[in-house]
């Protein structure tokens, strides 16, 4: 009975050093600080900002109230919206946001909600999750001032500290501006020293795309109101005068793409797809097909035939002839962003794709065959192809630019760019650099050449 009671004791005392030993390993774990204006802020930015964002008036005095009455756009409405509860630090699964953002995909309360897009993906859910475990730490953040205050073309003081995203980025046909566009409006920088040169007043609440028409004269920029509407505006290229208004969506329009000088088309979260006449501001086609919003659209050489993609992982082919749905390619299996057709290509027509589960794929979508894929270490967000067609550039989610072989389909060179997630990029039309876009409004040139 004495050895037994030994031996108990000599268990129990074991067990408690082993308790205490794993308390201190863990509580000796480094923990990675996490940095909310560069990590953090970019997802709220980008997918909350544009329904919950403090009240603010229009020019005709219509006043916009966040829903539901949560504010995410400063931190002392963080703080008072739904008691408090929104985001309790140091408790992720007790804050209302994180619970909302982890909801299974089709649940009627997740956020974002299903028709603006898709869900979080894993590593932001993880992302915020870590962010409010370590106690919600805002920095010196408190509140986005570029929600209410326009950006003007003083480049000096004034300017909010942080802005947000740039959504989209395209060269002007002489190669001397590139513009941009984000929820902060739209602007025009010099191409040699990116200082900014004027910005352009845009309908759109929230700017999600911009085109050149094939002649460089006009510019398409595309986005609307979440779950509202959504808006098409077309302005005269150098003037920057507004030409054109269209409006048949029931969603942000989150793509646009010139057939011609006098037409284009038109993608949204409402899932359809519009064709436009110019000449008339008149919608002549709409496409359905999609079950999830369209994210991006690409036209084949021959005008007639029209490649889409979106959040429903399928990549479609149109025949705009019969407005006929001629082929679905579902090899992706998450979301897909962006489309690009390969220049100077003999023989069938190749589009690239991009998706969240980290390939870019090379399809000849008028046979409906998926020739090759790349698998990258992060999601590409937007691609392009090199002018003589010889890369695919892709910029992806860990602010790195890839460049990837369309024929071996090996990634040839990764470029550092930007601190966040690098939404958007576009190629010079002639030298062969490289502009991105990211979080905080940054752009940043990249000489692409050099890393062939």
């Amino acid at each position: 009975m004495k050895h037994e009671q030994q031996n108990l004791a000599v268990s129990i005392f074991s067990f408690m050093f082993i308790l205490l030993f794993s308390a201190l390993a863990i509580s000796a774990e480094p923990q990675i600080e996490i940095d909310f204006e560069t990590q953090v802020l970019p997802i709220f930015q980008n997918r909350c900002f544009s329904c919950h964002s403090a009240s603010k008036a229009d020019p005709n005095g219509t006043i916009t109230k966040p829903k539901g009455g949560v504010e995410l756009d400063n931190v002392k409405g963080i703080e008072t919206s739904l008691h408090g509860e929104v985001i309790i630090a140091g408790e992720p699964q007790d804050s209302l946001l994180y619970q909302r953002i982890t909801l299974p995909e089709g649940e009627a309360s997740i956020m974002p909600p299903s028709e603006a897009g898709a869900p979080l993906t894993k590593l932001e859910t993880d992302l915020i999750q870590k962010w409010i475990a370590h106690g919600a730490n805002y920095g010196k953040w408190t509140g986005n001032q570029s929600a209410s205050k326009p950006l003007t073309t003083d480049t000096h003081p004034h300017q909010p500290t942080v802005m947000p995203p740039i959504t989209s980025l395209a060269f002007s046909h002489d190669g001397k501006s590139v513009v941009a566009c984000s929820q902060a409006g739209l602007h025009v920088y010099d191409w040699q020293t990116l200082t900014l040169q004027r910005t352009i007043a845009v309908q759109a609440r929230n700017t999600h795309d911009l085109a050149f028409s094939p002649d460089g004269d006009q510019l398409a920029v595309s986005g609307g109101n979440p779950a509202t509407d959504g808006i098409i505006e077309i302005f005269s290229w150098p003037e920057g005068k507004s030409l054109h208004v269209l409006r048949k969506h029931r969603d942000s329009v989150t793509a646009v793409a010139w057939r011609d000088n006098l037409s284009l088309a038109s993608a949204s979260l409402d899932r359809d797809i519009i064709l436009w006449d110019l000449r008339t501001g008149t919608s002549v086609q709409r496409l359905k097909g999609h079950s999830r919003g369209v994210s991006s659209l690409c036209f084949l050489d021959d005008k007639q035939t029209l490649v889409s993609t979106g959040v429903d992982q399928n990549v479609r082919v149109w025949n705009l002839a019969t407005g006929e749905l001629i082929r679905s390619l579902n090899n992706h299996t998450l979301p897909a962003h962006d489309l690009a057709l390969r220049p100077n290509q003999i023989g069938l027509p190749m589009v690239a794709s991009a998706s969240d589960d980290r390939t870019v794929r090379l399809w000849q979508p008028t046979i409906g065959r998926m020739v090759k894929f790349a698998r990258l270490k992060e999601a590409p967000l937007n691609i392009a192809w090199l002018n003589n067609g010889s890369k695919i550039v892709a910029a992806c989610a860990d602010g790195v630019v890839r460049l990837v072989d369309p024929d071996s389909v090996e990634v040839t060179g990764e470029i550092p760019a930007l601190n966040g997630w690098a939404y958007s990029l576009a190629v010079h039309p002639t030298d062969g650099s490289v502009i991105i876009g990211g979080p905080n409004a940054q752009v940043k040139k990249l000489p692409v050449a050099s890393y062939q």
